[in-house]
């Protein structure tokens, strides 16, 4: 199917006429929505500053009548008499300088009999209803009233002597009002009468106006409001209203109502000059768009017209290059002489230098192919050997001990805490931080030595032909004193350490892997010390490896034996000194060497299996606990439970958990589950998957020694948390130490604003409680109020500490207590 050719300069054109059409009506729909919007914004700031004035100039009258009240019935001394005689009698001869000098119209006295002690005129219905509401509240009542004009009717209660009440009510015009409201807002103001009928049409002509500052003007705008206009859109919208190329704004604020008919008040405004100027702009704007688009129209097409060509002379030129016709297409003539270079410079440019690559495209299959057998034995990260080279050139190096009667050493090298960089700056800056350190390895070593990347952060360096281990000691110190130096990458500054584990050997026999493994023996030992050092490889760091490995198996006897159980912690409420749970903590009571410390076998057996099964055990234990809990009345109180990351792993968890529940008929609402921010960070895709499974079945989670490790609000958004508890290092040193004070309370700050709870450990002294109390900390665990509790004596230890679920405030402890002993 052939295709209709259209020219570049006729589609650019009809692109930029469609472009400015769209900005056309686009600009001026704005343009008329932002008049429009400066229209509404001026006529409720009119009626928002007139309704103001009324309510002041209202005010004013009600104060002055008040006052003067007040002051009458301390002059003639009200409070000391039996009966309001004297004050009937009084009121009557002050009557007409009430109306000469506040414009007081009428009075009325009455008693709570409703017996009339004094008036000057009827007492309408009106006046009856505001005394009554007076007698029933007791206090003032005012109410515009509007019989034939608008008055202002106030009530006042009085007391004599004896306690007896009567009610004063006076009316005084609006008259005054209305002037100073001229005199203060700058515009006409009128009275009206309407038909209060909010939703029914009506016509302004029917109007009826009480008084004016302007009569004639008010008179001659209300005969040409329109017909269709309800009441309701009168009061939000106003009037718009022309009159001999006048344009005027009349506002309408409601004074009272009677029946169905209602009194307003109208604010009149000259919007003349206001309609005028947004005319006028409306017509600047439509000509110079229409100048601005006619001329970019024409400019367009005239500068398009000569690319076309050029365009055209390129793709013919083109099909050369397929056919390898690599001169014939350079003979082409693409350029064309410019003052200043475009894109088809640009195009044509490199279309040539593409000739000359395609040409080159043979050599460099070659070479590559030669860089990549390279690839196999060199990193491509740091240029250094990789392992591959690495048991190659160890293997020949071991080869040859018995032919030169020398030494060989391997020192295994691995960066401290360099996840913390990779994790805190990304990847990239990790990679960088990496580049310099191989290079650092690498002017460490002499030309027959071998510096190799093993993998990650680890680095092998294998020395040969070495005649004692002191010569290995000397490099591993010149390895040191290169990382002393800080690496500086762009803006950053970074100081590394590494740890450096040494294995020397002249045997014969000696296979290189063991040799290796020994060198990582070292490595850890000397991390485990500090890091930043370095250490020789001896008998006794297997031993402690094999002692380490004894204890996992010992493990699995202490299940059996029942040498392990549980202490429980309180968690308590910080505000109202409720139990809100317990912590379960791991105690391990060895028949021969006594209680020892979970910090002396949970970091050994952390990743181990065992540690897994001692994992299901807890869990279980905590569901025998919670059972027995529930039974001695205590039914709202939630277990933490601390999970290992191997065992949150484990695919079995759902499942286990899910036949306790069933087992003990238990809901997943009363168990908490821990987790540490490195469990959280090692594999996030399966964790977070992992936490909505068990979020599913109603168990909730807590992210335990929060700010010690990778916390970040990345992952409190991604993963389903509900608890954070902020580790007791900074709880111990936050009345002293400022930054940890600051840390404290962002951190809670940030995470109610998450919605989540926070829980402090380690709180020791009351200063601490009450300082993380008014930071809206939710709950308390520490020594403050208790120890760990051991398991066999936890009910005893209820009932001393709780009455009803509530636990007893102790004594403040010493705060000089270490801060080693909280849990």
């Amino acid at each position: 199917m052939n295709k209709k050719f259209i020219g570049v300069p006729t589609k650019l054109l009809i692109l930029i006429v469609s472009t400015l059409l769209f900005l056309a009506v686009g600009f001026s729909s704005l343009s008329y929505w932002r008049l429009q919007q400066d229209y509404s914004e001026f006529q409720q700031n009119n009626t928002v500053q007139g309704q103001l004035q009324v309510n002041l100039h209202n005010d004013i009258l009600r104060t002055k009548l008040t006052v003067w009240l007040e002051s009458f019935t301390d002059l003639i001394q009200l409070s000391e008499q039996d009966d309001f005689s004297t004050l009937t009698k009084q009121l009557e001869k002050q009557y007409d300088a009430l109306q000469l000098h506040l414009n007081v119209e009428d009075i009325w006295l009455v008693d709570d009999n409703q017996n009339i002690l004094f008036a000057t005129n009827d007492f309408p219905q009106a006046v009856r209803n505001n005394i009554t509401q007076v007698f029933r509240l007791q206090e003032p009542e005012h109410r515009i009233y509007c019989p034939k004009s608008c008055k202002l009717l106030l009530s006042l209660p009085l007391l004599n002597k004896n306690g007896d009440m009567v009610v004063v009510t006076m009316s005084t015009s609006l008259v005054d009002m209305l002037f100073a409201l001229k005199t203060t807002l700058d515009r006409d103001v009128a009275v009206i009468r309407l038909a209060s009928k909010v939703d029914s049409g009506m016509n302004t002509s029917d109007a009826q106006v009480i008084s004016a500052s302007n009569m004639t003007l008010t008179e001659s705008l209300l005969a040409l409001g329109k017909p269709t206009d309800t009441l309701s859109a009168m009061l939000e919208q106003g009037l718009q209203i022309d009159s001999d190329n006048n344009s005027y704004l009349l506002n309408l604020l409601e004074l009272a109502k009677q029946g169905n008919q209602g009194f307003f008040l109208v604010l009149i405004d000259d919007v003349t000059a206001f309609r005028a100027k947004n005319d006028a702009y409306q017509l600047r704007f439509i000509l110079s768009l229409s100048l601005i688009f006619s001329l970019l129209a024409g400019f367009v097409y005239f500068i398009s017209s000569p690319f076309t060509k050029r365009l055209l002379l390129l793709s013919n030129a083109l099909p050369l290059l397929a056919q390898k016709k690599f001169d014939e297409f350079r003979q082409v003539d693409l350029k064309r002489p410019r003052m200043f270079a475009d894109e088809l410079d640009v195009l044509a440019r490199s279309s040539q230098e593409l000739s000359f690559e395609l040409e080159q495209l043979n050599l460099v299959v070659e070479q590559k192919t030669k860089e990549l057998e390279n690839i196999a034995m060199y990193d491509l990260l740091t240029g250094l050997p990789n392992r591959n080279m690495l048991n190659y050139q160890l293997r020949k190096s071991l080869a040859n001990i018995a032919r030169h009667k020398s030494g060989v050493a391997v020192l295994f090298l691995d960066l401290d805490d360099f996840k913390k960089v990779n994790d805190s700056n990304g990847h990239n800056i990790g990679d960088k931080l990496l580049i310099q350190a191989a290079e650092r390895v690498r002017v460490s070593v002499g030309e027959i030595d071998l510096a190799s990347r093993f993998g990650g952060d680890e680095f092998v360096i294998v020395l040969s032909h070495l005649k004692s281990i002191d010569e290995a000691i000397e490099v591993a110190e010149r390895v040191l004193l290169q990382f002393k130096e800080s690496i500086k990458l762009g803006s950053n500054i970074f100081y590394v350490s590494t740890s450096i584990g040494i294995a020397y050997t002249e045997s014969v026999t000696e296979k290189s892997d063991d040799l290796i493994s020994h060198a990582d023996i070292a490595m850890y030992e000397a991390k485990d010390n500090g890091g930043g050092q370095y250490h020789v490889y001896h008998q006794e760091m297997f031993q402690r490896v094999a002692h380490r490995v004894m204890l996992e198996g010992e493990v699995r006897q202490a299940l059996a034996k029942q040498q392990f159980s549980l202490s429980l912690q309180p968690q308590i409420c910080a505000k109202t000194k409720k139990l809100y749970g317990f912590e379960a903590l791991l105690r391990w009571q060895h028949p021969d060497r006594g209680m020892i410390s979970p910090e002396d076998f949970i970091p050994i057996l952390e990743n181990s299996q065992h540690m897994i099964e001692l994992g299901y055990w807890i869990i279980r234990r905590c569901f025998e606990l919670t059972k027995a809990i529930n039974k001695y009345g205590l039914a709202d109180i939630r277990i933490a439970i601390n999970l290992s990351a191997g065992q949150f792993i484990d695919a079995n968890l759902p499942h286990f958990l899910r036949e306790l529940l069933s087992e003990f008929s238990l809901s997943a609402h009363s168990f908490e589950l821990e987790l540490t921010e490195q469990t959280l960070v090692k594999d996030m895709d399966h964790t977070i998957a992992m936490m909505q499974t068990l979020k599913k079945i109603g168990f909730s989670f807590a992210i335990d020694d929060f700010g010690t490790g990778y916390s970040s609000l990345a992952y409190l958004k991604k993963m389903p948390v509900d608890v954070i508890k902020i580790d007791k290092s900074f709880v111990f040193g936050m009345l002293e130490n400022h930054s940890d004070f600051q840390i404290i309370t962002s951190t809670i700050a940030m995470v109610k604003n998450l919605g989540l709870m926070v829980v402090a450990e380690g709180v020791e002294t009351k200063a601490q409680l009450r300082s993380l109390s008014e930071n809206d900390c939710d709950i308390i665990q520490g020594y403050y109020y208790s120890k760990p509790i051991p398991e066999k004596e936890l009910f005893v230890m209820l009932d001393k500490q709780t009455t009803e679920g509530y636990w007893r405030v102790a004594k403040e402890l010493p705060d000089n207590l270490s801060a080693g002993k909280s849990a």
